[in-house]
């Protein structure tokens, strides 16, 4: 019995020697295991977490929106028009010929640009852009000019050409009966434009700065006519959602093209809200206007003062820009 006490005495002592060699001979060792086996692998969650989503500023079409800066205006025109050459076509009615040198003018007046009941009674302008490199000095924009166009009434104008089958080349007066031309609901310009601005005073688009402003670009017509040749008076039906725009026939027809430049300043009264003041030159080409049983071709030249007043956004970029 004393034998196997002293046995069992001698081995556990000879256990406890051999752990504290061991532990004496590499103290970290243990250590090291614990934090490894709490340490997740590398690239690897740790248990209980969720991997975090990428973020949004990753997303490009997100930045598009989010970053940079945009803007947007509303404004009144009026508008000057070179003198033109309308050709009518009527082949049913034996008519062939062209009305050189038509004077016409807009319907711009201050009374029409009081009336709140009625935003989109006179000639205005609609402006949404974005400003694409990082100082902000290039962007792009679409632009809707909804201009006016009357021929006068009472000038004297030389005719060539057929009219009711007759070779004709005389001096006419244009009339209500035998010759207008009413562009009231649109010689409408609908142009996408490079713009490019220039800071003057301050710095760009903040309070009381000034920059100066230009554009070009090129687009479509989308007018709307009323016109009565010779006693007779064209009609494009009601205005309705089913007649609303067509190629060759509606209230709008999408009929012509459109190429102008821009120029002018760009003052910011109390970030964001500014005002823009530039003059417009554009050249509208308008191939099949309807008629009666035909149509009218011509080409003008318009230059418009445009008054705006516009709101800014400045978004915030991944680099930290304001």
């Amino acid at each position: 019995m004393s034998h196997w006490r002293w046995s069992i005495q001698a081995g556990v002592l000879a256990a406890l020697a051999a752990g504290a060699a061991a532990h004496a001979q590499a103290p970290g060792q243990l250590q090291s295991a614990m934090i490894a086996a709490e340490t997740p692998a590398q690239g690897q969650p740790a248990s209980g977490q969720l991997q975090s989503a990428a973020p949004d500023s990753d997303n490009a079409f997100i930045r598009f929106f989010r970053d940079g800066e945009w803007y947007g205006s509303w404004g009144y025109s009026k508008q000057w028009w070179a003198p033109t050459d309308i050709h009518v076509s009527q082949p049913s009615l034996g008519n062939d010929f062209t009305i050189h040198n038509v004077q016409g003018s807009d319907q711009f007046a201050f009374s029409d640009l009081f009336q709140p009941t009625d935003l989109f009674g006179p000639e205005y302008n609609i402006r949404i852009g974005r400003f694409v490199n990082d100082d902000r000095t290039i962007g792009v924009e679409l632009s809707l000019d909804h201009s006016k166009y009357t021929t006068n009434l009472g000038q004297f104008a030389q005719v060539t050409g057929l009219v009711a089958g007759v070779p004709t080349n005389a001096s006419y007066q244009l009339t209500s009966q035998n010759f207008s031309e009413v562009l009231h609901n649109g010689a409408n310009h609908v142009m996408a434009n490079a713009v490019y601005r220039y800071p003057l005073i301050g710095q760009t688009n903040e309070t009381l700065s000034v920059a100066a402003i230009a554009k070009a670009g090129v687009g479509v017509m989308l007018p709307h006519t009323t016109d009565t040749v010779l006693g007779y008076t064209n009609n494009v039906g009601l205005k309705t959602l089913g007649n609303s725009v067509g190629l060759t026939n509606g209230w709008w027809q999408l009929n012509g093209v459109t190429t102008g430049a821009e120029l002018g300043f760009r003052v910011v009264l109390y970030k964001p809200v500014y005002l823009e003041l530039t003059d417009k030159v554009a050249y509208a080409y308008l191939g099949d206007l309807p008629a009666y049983q035909g149509t009218l071709r011509e080409s003008l030249w318009m230059n418009e003062i445009v008054f705006s007043i516009g709101f800014t956004y400045d978004g915030t970029s991944t680099s930290g820009r304001h």
